[in-house]
């Protein structure tokens, strides 16, 4: 049974605000990769889904793509695709306020919003170092294109000062793009592993580091959708145009 649920919007110092909403309200949920979850994440995505179904409201609930291992430190967390925002430590005595308020009057519930996403890059990913979490807003994201994305990012802001960085970081790049192209070698995850290991263990300073542990989060989260990309030529997610 679930339980009732408590008003977070009450006495709340930040009070619940309306916010532009798209057309199809939807909830995604981590659950990370195995059970048992330290995190409660598959409590709350069977709590949503009953509550949901007992009030009878219209929203999509699905497990969110998450690369975890269900110990992160802020979760579980959820995210509302439809509005653009995710919150963190969501528990399950608060289901039943983030359906009747956010789902069915557009509001965002301040003492649980996530206000940091991935920092400046991305608004739509989180990434919690300290647990090796990684999750993207929306389900159906290519976790490749995510990895192309944030590469570019960094090897942008690589000043370019040591070799492997200024050399290793741009090869890694070109290789995630060939993988997304469905160009890439076989044997082109093994790559990106060298080239992950080598960047961060043999740079100047810190940033190398920190530019391929995300890549490297991303990777051991999905491998499946890089070995795909990879061997087989095709996209898991159905997003890519691969011939």
């Amino acid at each position: 049974m679930i339980s009732t649920s408590t008003d977070i919007t009450a006495n709340s110092q930040f009070p619940a605000m309306p916010v532009t909403r798209g057309k199809e309200p939807k909830i995604t949920v981590c659950k990370g990769r195995q059970a048992p979850y330290a995190c409660d994440g598959d409590i709350l995505y069977e709590g949503l889904l009953y509550e949901s179904n007992r009030m009878k409201i219209p929203v999509i609930i699905e497990p969110a793509k998450c690369g975890c291992g269900g110990s992160c430190r802020r979760g579980p967390f959820l995210s509302l695709p439809h509005m653009g925002i995710f919150y963190e430590g969501v528990k399950e005595d608060h289901i039943t306020t983030i359906l009747k308020e956010t789902i069915l009057k557009g509001k965002v519930l301040f003492p649980l919003l996530h206000l940091n996403p991935l920092q400046s890059i991305r608004s739509d990913l989180i990434w919690e170092k300290a647990g090796g979490c990684i999750m993207a807003m929306d389900n159906s994201y290519c976790m490749v294109r995510i990895a192309e994305y944030l590469i570019n990012f960094h090897a942008d802001e690589s000043c370019g000062k040591c070799t492997p960085c200024r050399i290793g970081i741009h090869q890694l790049k070109d290789l995630i793009a060939r993988i997304v192209r469905g160009e890439a070698p076989e044997d082109a995850v093994f790559q990106m592993e060298s080239l992950i290991w080598l960047a961060g263990q043999t740079a100047y300073c810190a940033f190398a580091g920190k530019a391929s542990n995300i890549i490297l989060a991303v990777l051991s989260g999905f491998r499946e959708e890089f070995e795909v990309h990879a061997k087989e030529k095709r996209c898991l997610a159905g997003i890519c145009k691969i011939t």
